[in-house]
C-alpha cells in the first residue's frame, strides 16, 4: 500500500544527536509552519522500497555522501526524478583542495552533483567549493547556516544536578572539566596511510604528520593535568567516530578515579553544559561551547603550528602542562579567564565564518528554502535504467537475506560462522537506529521549537 508524502527523510543513527540535530529543526519547522507530511526513515533499510511506498515529492538527508548507502540513495532518487536536498555534517572547511573535495564528495566517487540542492553552513564554504571544484558554479549551493547549532538556543540541556543523579559516584566533585577528543586514529592507524603515503585524507599531508606527532605529548599533558588535580572531575569525551581508543590522547587516563569516559552514552551538548570549562586540541565543540556561554581553552603541546580551523582562534592556546594548569587554576579562582575574554572578536568572527549565523534561526532559513524547492522542477536527467535496476536488486537482496537470518536465528543454522557474523551485524544496525528514538527526537524538537517561537515572538501563521 503506497501513500504520498511531501518529504522523506533518511538518517543513519539515533544513538547521537549530530546528524538528526542538523535536519530535525528544519523538518519540525516545516511541519509546524507549512503542515507538511514528513516521514523519517533509516538509510540502512531498503530505501528503494521506502521511496516506492511513500512517493515523496522531495527527500532530505543531513549528509548525502556520508556512507555508500547515502550516496546510492541520492543517486537513485535523482535518476528517478525525485528532488533531493542534502545538508553537510562536517561543515567547517579549510582552504585546502583535499579538505574541500573530501568533505564535499565523500563517498560520491562519481563526483557528479546528483542532488537538487546542497545546503552549506557558511558562505566561506561555498566560496571554497567554487575555488577548488571547477564545476561547482553549476551546482545549486545555498548558505542556510549551521542548522545543527540552533539547538543550543531552544533545547533544554542536562544540568549538573541531573548529571550527579545519574553518576552519583562523582557527586563530590564540585569542579568539572570537559576534554574534547580528537580522532588521532585517522593519523596513527593504517586506515589512511599505506606504505608511508596518505590516502583519502582531507588535510595537507604535512599537517597530517604534524597532528600524528602531537598525540603523545598531548596525552602526557592531560596525564599530568588529571593526576595533579584530584579534586576536579575530568570528562573524557571521545570523538564520536573514534574506533581505536588505544590511539587516543585519553589512553590510560581512565586509571584515575577523577575521570569519566564518555563515548556515545551522552549527547555532546549535555556534556558541554555540565562542564565548567571545556578544553580541546582541535574541535568544533569549542564553538558549540561558546553558544552556551562556556569558556574554552586549546591544549597545543609546544604550540606547534599546523593548518587549523578558524574556530581555534577564539580560544587561548597553552603549549605546556604548566601554562595550561596555571590558566585552569586562575579560571576557577576568579570565575573567568582574561585570556579567553580578550578573544571575543575572534569568536564572533569564527561563528560568522563557520556557521553563518548564531541567531538560532538557521533551521528556519533552511526550512523556507526546502519548502520553496517543493514547487521547483526537477533537473532533467537521463534515466539510467541499468543503475536503477542494479540498486533495487542489491537492496532487495540485502533485505531478503536479513529477514532470512532473523528466521535462522531460531535454528541451529545460526551457528554457521558466516550466518552468525552477518546476523550480529544486523543487530548492530538495528541498535544504531530505532523508530521509537527517531520519533522521540522529532517530538522533543517540535515541542522545544513551539516554546522557542513563543518566547521570541516568531509567528508561524
Amino acid at each position: 500500500m503506497s501513500e504520498q508524502v511531501d518529504i522523506l527523510n533518511f538518517e543513519f543513527s539515533t544513538r547521537g544527536i549530530r546528524d538528526i540535530g542538523i535536519v530535525e529543526p528544519s523538518l519540525s519547522y516545516l511541519e509546524l509552519k507549512y503542515k507538511l507530511k514528513i516521514v523519517r526513515a533509516c538509510i540502512s533499510d531498503n530505501f528503494c522500497a521506502l521511496i516506492k511506498k511513500y512517493k515523496p515529492s522531495l527527500i532530505v538527508t543531513s549528509n548525502g555522501i556520508g556512507t555508500v548507502n547515502h550516496h546510492e540513495m541520492v543517486k537513485y532518487a535523482s535518476l528517478k526524478g525525485i528532488k533531493v536536498i542534502t545538508f553537510i555534517s562536517e561543515g567547517d572547511m579549510v582552504d585546502i583542495k583535499e579538505n574541500v573535495e573530501i568533505l564535499f564528495w565523500g563517498n560520491n566517487k562519481d563526483k557528479v552533483f546528483y542532488e537538487h540542492a546542497n545546503l552549506q553552513w557558511s558562505e566561506k564554504n561555498i566560496q571554497l567549493i567554487l575555488k577548488h571544484i571547477s564545476e561547482a558554479k553549476e551546482y545549486n549551493l545555498f548558505c542556510a547556516g549551521g542548522t545543527g547549532f540552533d539547538r543550543y538556543q531552544f533545547l533544554q540541556l542536562k544540568s549538573k544536578t541531573t548529571f550527579y543523579s545519574q553518576y552519583p559516584q562523582f557527586k563530590h566533585y564540585k569542579k568539572i572539566i570537559g576534554l574534547a577528543g580528537f580522532p588521532f586514529y585517522f593519523f596513527l592507524s593504517d586506515l589512511y596511510k599505506k606504505d608511508g603515503q596518505w590516502n583519502n585524507m582531507h588535510l595537507d599531508h604535512d599537517a597530517c604528520d604534524t597532528m600524528a606527532a602531537q598525540k603523545e605529548p598531548l596525552r602526557l599533558m592531560y596525564h599530568e593535568l588529571v593526576k595533579n588535580n584530584p579534586d576536579t572531575l575530568f570528562i573524557l569525551k571521545y570523538h564520536p567516530s573514534d574506533i581505536m581508543q588505544e590511539l587516543s590522547e585519553f589512553y590510560q587516563l581512565n586509571q584515575y578515579e577523577n575521570t569519566l569516559s564518555i563515548f556515545r552514552e551522552e549527547n555532546i551538548d549535555d556534556v558541554i553544559n555540565i562542564s565548567d570549562l571545556w578544553i580541546g586540541f582541535e574541535s568544533t565543540t569549542c564553538l558549540e561551547a561558546w553558544l552556551i556561554g562556556k569558556t574554552t581553552f586549546i591544549a597545543n603541546p609546544e604550540n606547534v603550528p599546523f593548518v587549523r580551523s578558524i574556530i581555534s582562534s577564539g580560544s587561548p592556546h597553552y603549549g605546556s602542562y604548566e601554562s595550561l594548569n596555571a590558566a585552569i587554576k586562575a579560571f576557577f579562582e576568579s570565575g573567568h579567564s582574561n585570556d579567553f575574554e580578550n578573544l571575543k572578536r575572534e569568536r564572533d568572527n569564527a561563528i560568522a565564518q563557520v556557521i553563518g549565523f548564531g541567531d538560532g534561526l538557521n533551521h528556519k532559513r533552511a526550512g523556507d528554502f526546502i519548502y520553496n524547492a517543493l514547487s521547483e522542477k526537477s533537473k532533467a536527467r537521463k534515466e539510467d535504467t541499468d543503475f536503477i535496476a542494479a540498486i533495487e536488486k542489491k537492496y532487495a537482496s540485502m533485505d531478503f537475506r536479513k529477514k532470512m537470518r532473523s528466521i535462522l536465528y531460531k535454528t541451529p543454522l545460526i551457528f554457521i560462522p558466516k550466518i552468525k557474523k552477518e546476523y550480529l551485524k544486523d543487530q548492530q544496525k538495528a541498535n544504531e537506529f530505532t523508530t521509537e528514538k527517531r520519533e522521540a527526537f522529532a517530538s522533543l524538537y517540535r515541542n522545544s521549537l513551539i516554546e522557542f517561537y513563543k518566547i521570541n515572538n516568531i509567528h508561524l501563521n
